[in-house]
């Protein structure tokens, strides 16, 4: 099985969230990258977001905080995947800008998109309002990441889940510079400091990308099939 974990028990059931674009103030690009992109259907075939949610159960009925929210590219894929409401946040105002733009474009209201602005190191979420998050191609440039993801998952409701995607340390048509890119494992080692307890990751899923998932450990009670006859 692909999936590497910490405590994995029970964790495939109970995960899902959101975060895309890097710490960039002025660029539009939706990867977060130094690699310029431009939305295409090649752009989806590597992105392939119904990968991704497809190991995000939780998503159909939630709300996902899509931190670092970029173009918006994620939120709206979002929200096709059946999200109750997506709360896009980005630090950049342009970004924001141009979601809201897009959003009113195709009629949905802040009942199911919220567009906000939050300065770096500000979550822009009260406590227990999101059911998780996502954060795509931001995690390296994030800064004073431990203290601010941890900022995040107190916003999220129990077992904070929270999902990362960025890019694997090999060559790769798309992306950042090497040196500019973690391993999964680096990140899932960072991931115990932000205070998580069960802690996977998926490196081969979506090409050229890693998704680690964070959260807190539940233990699921055993159900009647799960009892053991007397010998």
């Amino acid at each position: 099985m692909e999936l590497r974990s910490a405590l994995i028990i029970g964790l495939l059931p109970l995960i899902a969230i959101a975060c895309e674009n890097g710490a960039s103030s002025s660029s539009s690009s939706t990867s977060g990258t130094n690699t310029p992109i431009t939305p295409s259907a090649d752009e989806s075939s590597w992105r392939q977001p119904a990968t991704l949610f497809s190991v995000l159960p939780m998503i159909p009925g939630s709300t996902v905080a899509n931190i670092m929210a970029g173009d918006g590219y994620y939120a709206f894929e979002l929200l096709k995947a059946g999200a109750a409401k997506v709360i896009a946040i980005d630090p950049d105002e342009g970004n924001v800008e141009r979601i809201r733009a897009k959003a009113e474009s195709l009629g949905f209201g802040k009942d199911k998109l919220e567009v906000r602005h939050a300065p770096l190191g500000t979550t822009g979420l009260q406590n227990g309002e999101a059911d998780l998050a996502l954060c795509v191609h931001s995690y390296p440039n994030l800064p004073d990441r431990i203290n601010y993801l941890r900022k995040v998952r107190t916003a999220l409701k129990s077992p904070a889940p929270l999902v990362l995607v960025d890019f694997n340390p090999a060559d790769s048509p798309v992306g950042p510079p090497l040196d500019q890119r973690w391993s999964d494992q680096q990140v899932m080692d960072e991931m115990e400091l932000v205070g998580a307890t069960d802690i996977g990751a998926y490196s081969k899923k979506l090409p050229y990308q890693w998704i680690v998932i964070a959260l807190d450990f539940v233990e699921i009670p055993d159900g009647p099939g799960d009892e053991v006859a007397p010998g």
